[in-house]
């Protein structure tokens, strides 16, 4: 087949079984990707973009399977339809296909880039690539082209970018900084069969708009094999590049760099209880304290020292997620005025061509309590101009609160310090008992931290998520949710009621 167009459109069954399809130019593997083709009527269609083979002939086939009838499109049309009646309000997700970690990070050139693991052919994990989108003011993304596809190096697994500054690499044009890519390259697909996983590096000298993958990768070779999810940053104090990497169980490496090819492991530690992801965040204390922490993809965290470019832990370990549908953090490069982070959300949306969001993104702060150190995490300042106004609800005679809302929405909430309390919003109820201070929600009891200074809530409601920033953003529950034909809210108390504000959030 003569690639005319951008996109290829393969059929797709949900309940079918994975096949691998293969794509080869003049008798070499050049892609392979595992669909779930069928020669019947489709659940839905996957747009699977080949601009990068435009013009050649590409060969086509399906392990031990007869291929469906495959179309060519130049754009998304009614096959990948928006979904406007289920797609969440304020979370970006893509128009097609999967996507979870979010990837690269970084505020470059007046523009925000938010890449994230990315799979185009089905509304399930696999066939990992980076998706791309782009915003000015945190609220609007626009989805851009694909940055990374898989290659001889493995599939396009979980990693950050920063913006070139010091020109380290000689690749700036005119006044535009390099963004620069690094990835990890799992080898589970096809073409890269027989390899260990690597670390490697892209970059664009456009503003995003198109990527080249280093020649020299990989950058970092295997150091256990399935080590991944490179965090790189330049360490001002100790005037070197740090890159905070994965290894296996709960380990974790520091590496150093002075050219951002060149990388030697000088440190390894352990994050019990988490694994994945790794962020290492060197941020200013509510004191003027210069402090690190470092935390892993379930939402723990370590207070510590960043001494020539090594973590070195003063504190124990502290839990900021209560639970796991938010997953694999990662924070922003190139924000130095503040740290901005965003998150996967486990967000299934059933019957539509697209599945899972990102959070809408968020300020972490770091507080002094006694003799440690706390983090906190709010929604990110920009959310205050989607605020059309605060409607406060108190009823001093009676034990609950009944309505409906417009989504998206925020709730505000000092509950008091002696009185349960009972949320309902849809289908998700959520009890708070401050005598054993904890909150619980679908069966699980949470503990919430102790020694808090403020015990506000603030609570971020959209189409499939609800977000309770508790104890003023010590810790973060979130919860997914399933609204009926009305978006009820219910507050019950044994006393008098709190002060609920509410604000619809605008969304367009």
């Amino acid at each position: 087949m003569v690639i005319e167009k951008r996109y290829l459109v393969f059929p797709i069954r949900r309940s079918g079984e994975e096949i691998l399809v293969t794509f080869s130019v003049n008798g070499e593997l050049v892609y392979d990707l595992n669909m779930r083709l069928t020669l019947d009527k489709p659940d839905f269609y996957s747009f699977v973009d080949m601009s990068r083979f435009l013009g050649q002939d590409v060969t086509i086939a399906a392990k031990g399977s007869q291929l469906p009838a495959i179309d060519q499109a130049q754009d998304w049309d009614e096959r990948a339809p928006l979904c406007p009646e289920t797609r969440p309000l304020l979370h970006f997700s893509p128009r097609n296909g999967w996507n979870n970690d979010p990837n690269g990070l970084v505020y470059a050139n007046g523009t925000y880039h938010m890449f994230f693991q990315y799979n185009p052919c089905d509304v399930v994990w696999g066939n990992m690539h980076w998706g791309h989108a782009t915003s000015t003011d945190l609220i609007h993304w626009q989805e851009q082209e694909i940055a990374l596809y898989p290659d001889e190096l493995g599939v396009m697994f979980s990693g950050s970018a920063m913006v070139d500054e010091r020109n380290q690499l000689g690749l700036r044009q005119g006044d535009t900084d390099v963004i620069l890519l690094f990835y990890t390259a799992e080898p589970i697909n096809q073409l890269a069969k027989g390899r260990q996983t690597t670390q490697c590096l892209a970059y664009s000298t456009d503003n995003g708009k198109t990527f080249t993958k280093y020649p020299g990768n990989p950058i970092v070779p295997t150091i256990v094999n399935g080590n991944r999810d490179p965090k790189v940053q330049w360490d001002e104090a100790s005037q070197r590049y740090v890159m905070a990497l994965y290894l296996d169980s709960d380990r974790y490496a520091i590496l150093h760099s002075t050219d951002l090819l060149h990388w030697n492991m000088v440190q390894e530690l352990h994050l019990e209880g988490d694994n994945e992801c790794p962020d290492l965040l060197l941020m200013t204390a509510d004191d003027g304290t210069p402090k690190a922490v470092m935390g892993g993809a379930h939402g723990l965290y370590q207070v510590g020292d960043f001494v020539e470019g090594r973590f070195v832990p003063t504190q124990p370990m502290r839990r900021l997620y209560l639970n796991e549908y938010c997953y694999a953090h990662q924070t922003y490069s190139g924000t130095p005025w503040r740290i901005l982070q965003t998150t996967w959300h486990r967000a299934n949306v059933e019957g539509a061509a697209y599945s899972q969001e990102l959070s809408f993104p968020c300020e972490l702060t770091l507080h002094k309590q006694g003799e440690e150190y706390q983090l906190r995490i709010l929604p990110a300042r920009e959310l205050d101009s989607l605020i059309d106004q605060w409607s406060s609800v108190r009823l001093p005679d009676a034990d609950s609160i009944r309505g409906s809302m417009e989504l998206p929405m925020l709730i505000r909430i000092q509950p008091d310090e002696t009185d349960p309390l009972t949320l309902t919003l849809g289908n998700q109820t959520i009890q708070y008992d401050p005598a054993a201070n904890t909150i619980a929600a679908e069966g699980i009891t949470y503990a919430l931290p102790d020694n808090s200074t403020s015990d506000s809530w603030l609570v971020l409601v959209d189409r499939n998520t609800l977000k309770l920033h508790l104890c003023g953003g010590a810790a973060l529950l979130a919860l997914p949710v399933r609204w009926q034909e009305e978006h009820t809210l219910t507050a019950q108390t044994t006393q008098d009621l709190p002060v609920l504000e509410t604000a619809h959030l605008k969304s367009e």
